[in-house]
C-alpha cells in the first residue's frame, strides 16, 4: 500500500515511485514473453531496434500485447499494484492500454509530452479523441511504468515536470518535422505512429519553467503517474538496452475509442481497434461504455494459427526452399484475406508474382478456419532452430556469379523486385520504407530472400528481411558481407 507521504507526493508532483511491487518471476515471465515474440532488426543507419507483432490486431506494433499474452495481463492485474491504484483513483478501474518501450543503445530521447484525451504523436486527426471522460467525475488516466531492466540516467530513465499535471499545455500542430517529433528518437514507433506524416506536434512547454526530476528505477520497480503530468525520457547513451512496459487505467465511466460505436475502427494512430477490449481489474462497470472482457475472442484455431505464425515471423523454424514454402505463403494469405481477388499475372512478364498467385489461388473457396488449420499443421512439421545460431547472414556457396556487387546495384534490384511484385512504378518505391509497410507477409519476405540469394550467388539467411527491414538497409548489409567474403 502507499503510505501518506507517497499519496501526498503523487498529489503534488503527479507521480510516485519507484515502487517495489513485482516479484522476480513475474518480471521474468514478461521478459521471456516479449523476447520470444520479437525480433532485433537493423535500420539503414545501423541502429538496432526491437519490433513486436500484435496477434489480435494483426499489425507490427509495440502496443496492446496484453490482448494476446497472458503474462502481460497478469502483471497489470497484480493485486499489490491494483491496491495502490485504488488509493489514488478509487475502486472501479479498467486496464485499457499497454505499450512496450525498448530503448536500444544509441536511441534518442522521448520528448516532453502529456496526454489527456489524445494519443497521437503526429498531426493525424485531432477530432478523434481516444478518451471521453464523464462530466460528473474528475478525469483519471493513470500510467504504470514497469522497468523490466534497470533504467538510469545513462540509458534513458524517465523525467517528470513536478506539478505540471495541474495544467493542460497547448498542442502545437504541425510545429516540427516528423523526424523531430515526440517519439522520433524511438524508431520502432515511427513506422506506425507517424505514418507518412511530414510534420508532428509539439507542446507549448518550457522545461526551464519547472522543477524537473529524473527517476532511475531498478528492474521490477514501477512508477505510477497521471498522463497529465509532463514527462519525457533521456537518450540511451550506454551500451545497455532499457526495456520497460506500461499499462494505462481509466474509470469505467470513461469512453475508450468512442467512435467504434459508429463503425469506425481505425484509431488516430492507424491501428485497427475492432478487436480491442478493456479489462476490469477492480470494482464494477455500471456504464457499458466499452467492450470489457477478461481475454480475447480468438477461438482455439485462431490462437494456434497465431502461435504458428509467430514461429515463422520470428524465425524460430527452418523453412525449406520447396513447394512447402509456397503452400505456407498461400495458406497464410487465404487465412487472413480470404479468396484471392487479384487478377492472374502474366507468367512471362511477372513469373514470380504468377507463382505466388498460384500458391494462393489454389486454395480458392477454402474458408479461413480451414486455411488456419492447414497452415498450423504445416508449420508444426518444420524443424525448430536455435535463433542464437541462425544470425549468420551470408554463407559462401562458391563462385560469385554476379561479380562483387555494390549496394547501389542490390538496391536497384530490390526496387525492381518490389515494383514488379506490387505492380508499382520503380520511382514509387522508397528505399527507407520498411518492407512490411508495402504489405509483405512473412512468407513473401522469405521468398524475396530466396530470389535475391539466387541472383547474388550467395546463400542468405531467411531472417535478413526482418533484421534489415528496408531496401537501403538490406542492400547495404549484403554488399558489406560480400566485401568481407570476397
Amino acid at each position: 500500500m502507499l503510505d501518506q507521504a507517497q499519496i501526498q507526493h503523487f498529489k503534488e508532483k503527479g507521480w510516485v515511485g519507484p515502487l517495489d511491487i513485482f516479484s522476480a518471476p513475474e518480471i521474468a515471465a514478461v521478459k521471456e514473453c516479449l523476447e520470444t515474440n520479437s525480433r532485433t532488426i537493423k535500420e539503414a543507419d545501423g541502429q538496432q531496434i526491437i519490433t513486436f507483432y500484435n496477434n489480435v490486431i494483426n499489425l507490427e506494433t509495440p502496443r496492446d500485447h496484453h490482448l494476446f499474452h497472458q503474462p502481460i495481463v497478469e502483471i497489470f492485474k497484480n493485486s499489490n499494484l491494483i491496491q495502490r491504484l485504488n488509493q489514488i483513483a478509487g475502486e472501479n478501474l479498467l486496464l485499457w492500454y499497454t505499450n512496450v518501450f525498448c530503448k536500444m543503445p544509441g536511441q534518442g530521447e522521448i520528448k516532453w509530452h502529456q496526454a489527456k484525451e489524445f494519443y497521437t504523436s503526429s498531426d493525424i486527426d485531432f477530432e478523434k479523441k481516444t478518451l471521453v471522460y464523464s462530466l460528473d467525475e474528475n478525469p483519471v488516466n493513470l500510467t504504470v511504468w514497469v522497468a523490466l531492466e534497470d533504467a538510469d540516467l545513462e540509458n534513458g530513465c524517465m523525467r517528470f515536470a513536478n506539478g505540471s499535471q495541474q495544467q493542460i499545455f497547448k498542442i502545437l500542430k504541425g510545429s516540427v518535422p516528423a523526424s523531430e517529433g515526440v517519439f522520433a528518437g524511438i524508431s520502432a514507433h515511427k513506422t506506425v505512429w507517424q505514418k507518412e506524416q511530414q510534420y508532428s506536434l509539439s507542446y507549448e512547454f518550457d522545461e526551464n519553467d519547472w522543477e524537473v526530476e529524473a527517476v532511475p528505477v531498478k528492474a521490477g520497480q514501477a512508477i505510477i503517474f497521471t498522463e497529465s503530468t509532463m514527462h519525457c525520457s533521456l537518450p540511451n547513451n550506454s551500451n545497455r538496452r532499457r526495456l520497460a512496459i506500461i499499462g494505462r487505467y481509466v474509470r469505467p465511466s470513461t469512453q475508450v475509442y468512442p467512435y467504434r460505436w459508429k463503425g469506425d475502427f481505425i484509431d488516430e494512430n492507424a491501428h485497427n481497434i475492432k478487436r480491442h477490449f478493456c479489462i476490469l481489474v477492480s470494482g464494477r462497470d455500471d456504464y457499458g461504455h466499452n467492450v470489457v472482457r477478461n481475454s480475447h475472442d480468438l477461438d482455439e484455431t485462431e490462437v494456434q494459427f497465431q502461435l504458428m505464425s509467430n514461429l515463422v515471423r520470428f524465425a524460430h523454424v527452418n523453412i525449406p526452399e520447396d513447394k512447402l514454402q509456397l503452400e505456407i505463403y498461400g495458406l497464410e494469405k487465404q487465412a487472413l484475406e480470404g479468396d484471392c481477388q487479384e487478377q492472374e499475372p502474366n507468367p512471362i512478364l511477372h513469373p514470380r508474382k504468377y507463382i505466388q498467385w498460384q500458391a494462393w489461388h489454389q486454395y480458392q473457396g477454402m474458408n479461413s478456419t480451414e486455411a488456419m488449420k492447414r497452415y498450423s499443421q504445416l508449420v508444426a512439421t518444420l524443424p525448430r532452430k536455435n535463433n542464437k545460431d541462425s544470425t549468420s547472414s551470408i554463407i559462401n556457396t562458391g563462385t560469385v556469379n554476379k561479380g562483387l556487387l555494390k549496394a547501389a546495384d542490390i538496391q536497384n534490384w530490390l526496387i525492381s523486385y518490389l515494383a514488379e511484385l506490387l505492380e508499382m512504378q520503380p520511382d514509387e518505391i522508397e528505399v527507407e520504407i520498411p518492407f512490411e509497410r508495402y504489405g509483405l507477409s512473412s512468407a513473401e519476405g522469405t521468398v524475396l530472400i530466396g530470389d535475391i540469394e539466387a541472383w547474388v550467388g550467395y546463400e542468405l539467411a531467411p531472417t535478413l528481411v526482418y533484421e534489415y527491414p528496408t531496401i537501403e538497409a538490406l542492400a547495404q548489409h549484403i554488399a558489406e558481407e560480400m566485401q568481407v567474403l570476397a
